[in-house]
């Protein structure tokens, strides 16, 4: 990209946040972010805003993620069913089996999302 080019809000914006990861991973001082964001914020050309990251790296390490996507569905998937159990044992003790039947189908649902709304494949039969 030319350095001439205008700089575009949008373009400040993402340096100033490139610049507050950078911060966070300890790259930089509060005072080197305070001046180079102020700096960000006033640059007039894209070539402003390549000099205030030209000694850091690129982008800073991904941040892992604390769960995965698959443990985070089987944590939804317990609260539900610890959910529908205690609302299921509440109306049973109150002795109203014939309201029972929602909880059992909430339960289905939040089995079925867990799983992703895929079908499992049937494994393939000799014929």
């Amino acid at each position: 990209m030319n350095d001439t080019l205008r700089a575009a809000d949008r373009d400040r914006d993402e340096v100033v946040d490139l610049l507050r990861e950078h911060y966070a991973q300890g790259r930089l001082t509060m005072e080197e972010f305070d001046e180079r964001s102020t700096a960000a914020t006033s640059a007039k050309t894209i070539g402003d805003l390549r000099v205030l990251t030209a000694d850091l790296p690129a982008a800073p390490e991904p941040r892992e993620a604390a769960w995965s996507a698959a443990r985070m569905r089987w944590i939804a998937l317990a609260g539900t069913a610890a959910v529908a159990t205690v609302i299921l044992a509440g109306v049973a003790v109150a002795g109203h089996f014939d309201f029972a039947f929602p909880v059992w189908l909430i339960v289905l649902v939040a089995v079925k999302r867990a799983h992703g709304g895929r079908r499992i494949p049937r494994a393939h039969r000799a014929r």
